[in-house]
């Protein structure tokens, strides 16, 4: 085992969370206001250190490149870094739209000149940063790579952050 920041963050609230069950068990009383913070404390610490917090579609407490060729609709980056290199993405067929949400993260977009795109974007107390221009803060934003013909694939992407940050750059700029 490879021992990195999810290790370490896994083997702390293990110990956490041992430590307040055992506290309880070998008193006398039983709280169970201390009782639940220690077993949340020891599954959230297991599931960090072992990999399985979250789902196929989620990635928490890591930094990881998203395989966009799996069939997927919506992306969750919570307490993560993700990388979005469109380059990687097969010729499709017709239109696809996907949805990228960033929460107390980090997202990078990597954009193939070949594809067109649009991407609407919203940001609650994060960053949002296209190119030529951002948003900070509070705020909305579209852009499009090419003109769209509606009559041909092209791929529509809703990114949102909140309290994160999303960052769409073009892969010569990479």
């Amino acid at each position: 085992m490879k021992i990195t920041g999810n290790v370490i963050s896994g083997i702390i609230l293990l110990i956490i969370g041992i430590t307040l069950l055992l506290a309880n068990f070998l008193g006398l009383k039983v709280n169970y206001f201390r009782l639940f913070p220690g077993i949340a404390l020891l599954i959230l610490g297991a599931a960090i250190l072992f990999g399985q917090l979250g789902g196929k579609n989620e990635i928490i407490f890591d930094q990881t490149k998203i395989d966009i060729s799996e069939p997927f609709n919506e992306k969750n980056i919570i307490f993560a870094e993700g990388i979005i290199d469109l380059n990687d993405l097969e010729a499709f067929s017709s239109y696809k739209k996907i949805e990228i949400n960033t929460i107390f993260g980090s997202s990078q977009l990597i954009l193939n000149p070949e594809i067109p795109i649009t991407i609407h974007g919203n940001t609650v107390f994060g960053s949002l940063q296209l190119p030529g221009h951002s948003v900070n803060f509070i705020g909305s934003t579209d852009y499009k790579t090419k003109d769209i013909d509606k009559n041909l694939p092209y791929l529509d992407i809703e990114a949102n952050a909140v309290f994160g940050q999303f960052r769409v750059i073009n892969s010569e700029n990479k």
